[in-house]
């Protein structure tokens, strides 16, 4: 219960069963979720949950912003639809290595990732883009993968030639150049953390060639994976 509004912006996730939230603004009312269900709920929202099943699992993330305000559509409570919200919040939950989940700049990247889908998915991207959503979401959180670019475009329910016009078209990059900079972003999280040498960090994140790597890390960073 947070008869008083809640104290933290919160994301809630339905992992199993189903619950139902009752807001005290009359213009929201009361929102259900079930299994595999996100919703948002900002920072002095008054409400009561109730589980409307017995076994009921969630999970939630709550965090507050030092500076800044939220985008317009996430000032009142929203059901968040998201392909792969449960990946989303799970990565909050586990860890990485010797990392505990709760090390603040591990659940930052989190957050960040979670956000960056969200704004994607509702910042006033016209209906052709969003199309790309689903692929999007999967280059975004699982970039280590060699999936065919036939998988991404069938996600998305196109043929892998406008599949491919579309998404240059909206990110500036073709699909495995898009792949490539999400794995590179990964791989310099690695390095900097000192828990990886260049060939397993290579391989952690989908490059099986390990010169290729390193030539496009230092096209990217200007210096090779060893001197960072």
């Amino acid at each position: 219960s947070y008869r008083n509004g809640r104290s933290k912006h919160g994301f809630i996730y339905v992992v199993r069963g189903a619950m139902r939230d009752l807001f005290s603004d009359k213009s929201v009312g009361e929102v259900s979720l079930s299994a595999g269900e996100l919703i948002f709920i900002p920072k002095g929202c008054a409400y009561v949950g109730v589980y409307l099943q017995d076994h009921t699992e969630i999970k939630i993330v709550q965090f507050d912003l030092s500076s800044g305000s939220l985008p317009e559509y996430l000032c009142t409570p929203k059901k968040i639809e998201l392909p792969n919200a449960g990946e989303l919040i799970d990565a909050f939950f586990k860890p990485i290595r010797h990392h505990v989940p709760s090390h603040p700049f591990y659940s930052l990247s989190c957050l960040y990732a979670l956000f960056w889908q969200i704004d994607n998915a509702y910042a006033g991207i016209s209906t052709k883009y969003k199309k790309l959503n689903a692929a999007i979401s999967e280059l975004s959180v699982s970039p280590e993968k060699n999936e065919p670019i036939a998988y991404y475009a069938s996600l998305c329910d196109m043929s892998e030639v406008h599949f491919r016009r579309l998404f240059r078209e909206y990110t500036g990059y073709s699909p495995i150049e898009y792949r490539n900079a999400q794995r590179l972003d990964a791989a310099q999280s690695k390095l900097q953390s000192g828990e990886y040498n260049v060939s397993e960090t290579a391989q952690s994140c989908g490059f099986s060639n390990l010169s290729f790597f390193i030539r496009l890390y230092k096209k990217k960073y200007g210096h090779t994976p060893k001197q960072e």
